[in-house]
């Protein structure tokens, strides 16, 4: 599946259209595929089926756990799976489909959770006096009524972060309890390293053992990640219509200025490329993009689009502790 327009953008609006729609591969789209093929079912030629992997001597099914730090890019990573595999198909009304996407409020408690579930999934009785465990066991049914096989849950760290009218024990049971329903769904769930700390709290561990991990890291420089981002903007730049000076190595200076987090640099790169298109110019300078990154980071002496020499910059950005936390 071709994932941008085949039509060429011309025009301001088609061009910023086109900015936002476009997904950069960064690898881990891979590393994300192998992890599916272990908690889903294949068939005899080997292909992933929609199936949960479930076994019948406890009768669960798996889980995977999705980690890395806030804008580091699981969301970004997880929809475009969803929206290009061959066989999970996202759930939404009334069409249906296999796969329920949910994204955890800040402010949700494990019984929110639940009724955006039900909510989700059509189920419009909801008594706002219904317990936790009676809105999971209601939520768990629909997923056998309405045909769904994978739940993920984004930004799953909300539910489990501790204060008044939160229930952490039972939230992490609730978890458990997807994996063991009797409809057989696959639990994906997604969040901060604390996620995975938190269900690490759980005395006895039988949650955690029961997720496979997969921690989305950082873009490492020089590394292969680091050399796909720079093609993603090139070529981005280039049906955009802009020019990019090679010696500029704009995209590795992006890469430090984010501290190589996917999503932040993604969307930073982008930013940049929009205020070029949309102002009309045709080319990016290092003052274009200076300008772009001073308007959310204010105050700086010097910057990583200095323009200066890249490796003096750099040198000197080091020296004094950029990006050390």
């Amino acid at each position: 599946m071709n994932e941008t327009t085949k039509i060429m953008p011309v025009t301001i609006k088609e061009k910023e259209q086109w900015l936002k729609d476009r997904y950069w591969k960064f690898g881990e789209e891979e590393n994300l595929d192998d992890h599916l093929h272990d908690i889903f079912e294949v068939d005899d030629d080997g292909q992933r089926t929609a199936e949960p992997r479930f076994d019948p001597l406890n009768r669960e099914t798996k889980g995977l756990m999705v980690l890395g730090v806030s804008g580091n890019g699981k969301t970004a990573l997880l929809m475009r799976a969803l929206r290009v595999d061959p066989v999970l198909t996202e759930f939404k009304l009334p069409q249906g489909g296999n796969t329920l996407f949910i994204t955890v409020p800040p402010d949700a408690t494990i019984k929110k959770l639940a009724e955006i579930i039900l909510a989700e999934t059509g189920y419009t009785k909801i008594n706002a006096k219904l317990r936790a465990s009676d809105a999971w066991e209601l939520a768990r049914h629909r997923f056998g009524l309405v045909g769904i096989k994978t739940l993920v849950i984004d930004e799953c760290h909300h539910i489990l972060r501790p204060g008044a009218g939160r229930d952490i024990p039972a939230a992490i049971q609730a978890l458990k309890h997807i994996m063991q329903s009797e409809h057989r769904v696959a639990l994906i769930i997604a969040g901060v390293p604390e996620l995975k700390d938190a269900i690490l709290a759980e005395a006895s561990g039988e949650t955690m053992r029961r997720f496979d991990e997969f921690s989305h890291s950082r873009i490492r420089p020089k590394s292969k990640g680091a050399v796909l981002f720079a093609r993603n903007f090139a070529k981005s730049a280039g049906l955009l219509g802009l020019h990019v000076a090679e010696e500029d190595v704009i995209p590795e200076r992006i890469l430090f200025a984010q501290n190589g987090q996917i999503g932040k640099s993604v969307k930073l790169a982008k930013e940049i490329l929009r205020a070029a298109v949309v102002r009309g110019r045709d080319e990016i300078t290092l003052n274009h993009a200076e300008r772009v990154y001073k308007k959310s980071n204010s105050g700086l002496d010097m910057t990583p689009f200095d323009a200066a020499e890249w490796d003096v910059v750099k040198a000197e950005l080091t020296a004094v502790g950029w990006g050390q936390s």
